[in-house]
């Protein structure tokens, strides 16, 4: 039986992902290690390792809504992955080829510009190409292939580094311009996309003036009487902040406090990721069923207990029983989240809004690291997953002010 329509598509425009998570994992991994050759300040090192969060919440959004506002014989997003996907593979071959500080400098700083330029734009691909229905399944599938490149990236590229430096990298740059090319052949934007497919909406995106403009999009969400996207985008800037300050340090928390070596600890990590990546193609389907709110809160609530239980629990075989749960759980927020988003602005402004998502997910993860570092130096590991209680918490409390039927931004769009 061949596969529903839609699928093919989702797969080609979820490559983007795949390759630009495999090169985020090989960009964490060894750039540390190449800085390392050059630079004996680790606090410098860490300050460039920063660079992504910031061309996150800086550069990012402009393109972003950049995409909104231009409109070429290849459509309004494809334009930018053309230009950003090669300029990032171009850029990820030089890294390891560095000879010297600001060579490598200059590698990254143009990495980071490449993936701002074609970030969003593809994300906000996906709702153009994809009807409303079916939002949380295809973000379900384009997010498993995203961790289906960090586990090629972790599990296979990196022990070619044994036989040459460049030659993860090399890997990586091809797959990103291979992925490209599949794109370029499986999705014609301006024959799939909403916006060139319903006139009124296209007519719209090409005269409104104030489509694909950041602060007005920003005073938007800040000032509309329908506070969903306010409140959602609260919720998920809680919900990143919990989770991914627990990915950043758990390898320590698991030495400290579990009396785990490093490969153990890295492993048992390992069990939340695997889970998380198997269980998001049916978290969307279930978002997509009962309702992507409900799936929210539950996955929410979900993710919540799993800490909650982790924070008393220090059995190894039962803390991955907890971390499996808490992928399955976590699965559903992230599943059913940015489709909600982008079902609630209007379509002529995806990508502006999805570049505000993007920061907001950012930004999340520019701060919690440093309150966890703050939390375990002050009171100890045994306080580590404080923080990320407190932070699923407010995050679930800004459900609250959610509602299924909200029509958020669209209600005063046009």
């Amino acid at each position: 039986m061949s596969a529903p329509w839609w699928v093919p598509r989702t797969f080609a425009l979820g490559l983007a992902a795949l390759s630009a998570q495999m090169i985020a994992a090989l960009y964490n991994a060894y750039l540390p290690i190449f800085y390392g050759a050059f630079v004996a300040s680790n606090v410098l090192i860490g300050l460039i390792m920063v660079v992504d969060n910031i061309a996150t919440l800086t550069v990012q959004p402009y393109f972003a809504s950049l995409s909104d506002r231009v409109d070429t014989r290849l459509g309004r997003r494809m334009p930018f992955l053309l230009i950003g996907m090669p300029i990032a593979a171009l850029a990820f071959l030089l890294i390891p080829r560095g000879q010297g500080f600001m060579p490598l400098f200059l590698a990254t700083v143009m990495v980071n510009i490449g993936g701002a330029i074609f970030s969003s734009p593809s994300y906000a691909l996906m709702p153009d190409i994809t009807p409303q229905p079916l939002r949380s399944r295809a973000n379900g599938i384009i997010n498993v292939m995203a961790g289906l490149g960090a586990f090629i990236a972790f599990f296979y590229l990196s022990k070619l580094y044994r036989q040459s430096r460049t030659l993860p990298f090399d890997v990586a740059a091809v797959v990103m311009v291979a992925a490209l090319v599949i794109i370029l052949l499986v999705i014609r934007e301006r024959r799939l996309s909403v916006l060139y497919r319903d006139a009124s909406t296209h007519a719209s995106a090409s005269n409104a003036v104030q489509v694909g403009r950041i602060l007005p999009a920003t005073r938007m969400v800040l000032q509309n009487r329908d506070r969903t996207i306010l409140f959602l985008m609260l919720g998920a800037l809680a919900w990143v902040a919990a989770v991914n300050g627990i990915q950043n340090m758990f390898t320590r928390y698991g030495m400290q406090h579990l009396g785990l070596d490093p490969s153990d600890a890295a492993k048992l990590l390992g069990f939340f990721a695997a889970a998380f990546i198997a269980f998001s193609i049916p978290g969307g389907f279930i978002g997509d069923r009962i309702g992507r709110l409900k799936a929210i809160r539950l996955g929410a609530a979900g993710t919540l207990g799993a800490l909650v239980a982790a924070s008393v629990i220090r059995e190894p075989a039962l803390f991955r029983i907890i971390l499996i749960a808490a992928g399955l759980c976590w699965a559903l927020v992230i599943s059913n989240a940015y489709p909600f988003l982008v079902d609630r602005v209007p379509a002529n402004q995806a990508g502006t809004y999805t570049g505000l998502w993007n920061a907001t997910l950012g930004l999340a993860g520019l701060i919690s690291p440093p309150i966890y570092g703050l939390v375990v130096d002050t009171f100890g590991f045994g306080a580590f997953f404080i923080p990320g209680i407190i932070f699923m918490t407010a995050g679930l409390v800004c459900t609250l002010g959610i509602t299924e039927g909200s029509r958020g931004l669209d209600a005063d769009a046009g």
